[in-house]
């Protein structure tokens, strides 16, 4: 597996404020900024009329040697070659995107505020887990709260890098740091950023320094 690829800022899609066609930019701004984990999210298009946005970005990844993920849609992650793909509780299970995707892709999974979730994917060889909501957040307005306790807890016991999500900015990217994330999850306050790449590269800064 792929898991000294999962460290550092992980910047996430969101179709809110900016149309499909703006996403390759903005996701190259980022990376240009310090993002080191791309994810390709988006709950509204169909694969087809996904597809050439997300062959578009993960040229871009591949060719700034940046991890790409797709959210929870196998097929298309397949199809596109993706280096991998994020599920959560309504999407397929780890089993069976293993199963149909193969060991040579990375599957990350969400399990929310769960340890038991998180050490039971790590069994099923996840190859990473995500806490969250550890903030409030503008994307998930109803997402539950994950305690920074949670994540220092998953830090003890599990061997896969750790991503938290949810809220987190620069003022307060520290507090998952300290708690024992490798990777730091970021939508709204990089990619809906005025300037991505400025926004990246400041928190980028924040993940780099306390290693």
């Amino acid at each position: 597996m792929h898991n000294n690829l999962l460290a550092g800022l992980y910047v996430l899609t969101d179709s809110r404020l900016h149309a499909h066609n703006q996403w390759p930019e903005r996701i190259e701004l980022a990376i240009l900024g310090g993002a080191e984990v791309i994810q390709l999210r988006d709950k509204h298009l169909s694969d087809d009329e996904l597809m050439p946005t997300a062959v578009s970005i993960k040229q871009i990844c591949a060719e700034y040697g940046v991890t790409f993920i797709v959210n929870d849609r196998i097929t298309l992650a397949k199809k596109i070659h993706a280096d991998g793909v994020h599920i959560g509780k309504h999407d397929q299970s780890l089993r069976e995107a293993r199963q149909y995707l193969g060991n040579q892709y990375l599957i990350g999974v969400s399990c929310y505020k769960h340890l038991f979730s998180a050490l039971r994917a790590q069994s099923l060889g996840a190859d990473y887990v995500a806490f969250g909501s550890v903030f409030p957040s503008s994307t998930k307005i109803d997402a539950p709260r994950c305690p920074l306790s949670v994540i220092s807890k998953a830090h003890s016991l599990l061997r896969i890098p750790i991503c938290a999500i949810g809220g987190i900015t620069a003022n307060n990217s520290h507090h998952v740091l300290e708690a024992g994330a490798q990777l730091i999850a970021a939508t709204h306050s990089v990619f809906n950023a005025r300037d991505p790449m400025a926004a990246a590269n400041k928190l980028s800064h924040q993940v780099i320094m306390p290693r």
